[in-house]
């Protein structure tokens, strides 16, 4: 566990305007990727899906009407203009920028490098974290260890999740050949489009992050992949597949349940705070009834959770989920000067972190 010097001193989103229905979502996926099922398996396959997706509480999808106007660049650059201006400060004036995304389009140059250009930053340095879904609070971690020891005021941290756009742009023209198989591939027309960014600085007393934890588990890590088509995986489920993208969601989500809470105890103790005394729970978002079963084993009183959930009309917008319900609440009014807030983040039912702030 970390204990953080930093404070925000600007927070931002943005957030597409498209939305694809969960038929949509399951049409599109069975239209391009399931001609090869029987037509028996393949009616079961779009009915299962969809009773799944309302079992989870999914709406709809955030997604870019128009990728010339909504790209994953174009999306990060607006959240973080936004940051940058309410901050009162140029982009010659951000020390370093740290992009996270699990949805990340490019391996060089990085896409912190591309973000840095389009910014107009004349100083400073910038590159790439990759944490999947935890992400954006591992930067809040190597922020703070940058601005404790002076090496740097302002950091921007900043996330764009666009899982359509990065499918689409591939090209992938894969085939699902089991009713199994497209239940673990359909993963990314499931999650959603969305941006944050989040200026930080050395401890002021207000929007105070206090604390960092984070436990990882390497032992199922083939729960979740994205990877190149024809990549060798060295695991044998994944002999004679190809595939853009892969998730047992269902092993995530009981690893989640069944580990994550020992984790969330662990961190509240050694920092002696209260899980009763937290104005508000910002949670990664995976379904309101895979997080309620966490937060029943939590015991903790739901109410104070999802004060603005975005996971109905938005869905899982990877490492931007909580950023981005964070700049929400704010936005609406939601959050006073004062308030306890526990952030907790997960990965693939991998890795956990967990972060305190006083608002």
């Amino acid at each position: 566990m970390t204990m953080l010097n930093l404070s925000i001193r600007a927070l931002s989103y943005y957030i597409p305007k498209g939305r694809m229905t969960n038929g949509e979502i399951v049409d599109l996926f069975a239209e391009k990727y399931c001609r090869n099922l029987p037509l028996e398996d393949l009616e079961q396959f779009v009915y299962g899906s969809r009773r799944k997706l309302d079992f989870l509480e999914i709406k709809t999808r955030s997604c870019s009407v128009d990728y010339r106007e909504d790209s994953s660049v174009q999306m990060a650059v607006k959240a973080a203009q936004e940051a940058i201006g309410t901050a009162g400060i140029s982009a010659g004036e951000i020390d370093l920028l740290l992009f996270v995304g699990v949805c990340n389009p490019f391996r060089e140059p990085s896409y912190s490098i591309i973000l840095a250009h389009e910014l107009g930053m004349t100083r400073g340095n910038y590159y790439d974290i990759n944490d999947t879904c935890n992400g954006f609070l591992k930067a809040l971690e190597l922020s703070s260890l940058y601005i404790s020891t002076g090496k740097y005021r302002n950091i921007l941290v900043v996330t764009s999740e666009n899982p359509l756009e990065l499918l689409e742009a591939s090209g992938y023209t894969g085939t699902v050949n089991s009713l199994e198989e497209a239940d673990y591939k359909m993963n990314l027309l499931f999650a959603g489009a969305g941006a944050a960014a989040m200026l930080l600085t050395a401890d002021n007393g207000r929007k105070s992050i206090r604390y960092y934890g984070e436990q990882r588990n390497h032992e199922d890590w083939e729960l979740s992949l994205y990877v190149s088509p024809k990549i060798h995986m060295p695991a044998p489920r994944f002999e004679g597949l190809d595939f853009m993208s892969w998730a047992d969601g269902r092993g995530i989500a009981a690893n989640v349940i069944r580990d994550m809470p020992g984790f969330v105890y662990e961190f509240l103790e050694e920092h002696e705070l209260r899980k009763d005394s937290m104005d508000y729970i910002f949670s990664h978002q995976l379904g309101r009834n895979i997080t309620n079963s966490l937060l029943n084993k939590l015991e903790v009183k739901t109410d104070k959770v999802f004060p603005v959930n975005t996971f109905p009309e938005n869905g899982n917008m990877g490492s931007a989920n909580i950023p981005a319900g964070l700049a929400i609440a704010d936005e609406q009014g939601l959050l006073r000067e004062g308030d306890s807030i526990l952030l907790l983040g997960s990965a693939c039912g991998l890795t956990y972190g967990a972060a305190y702030l006083i608002w």
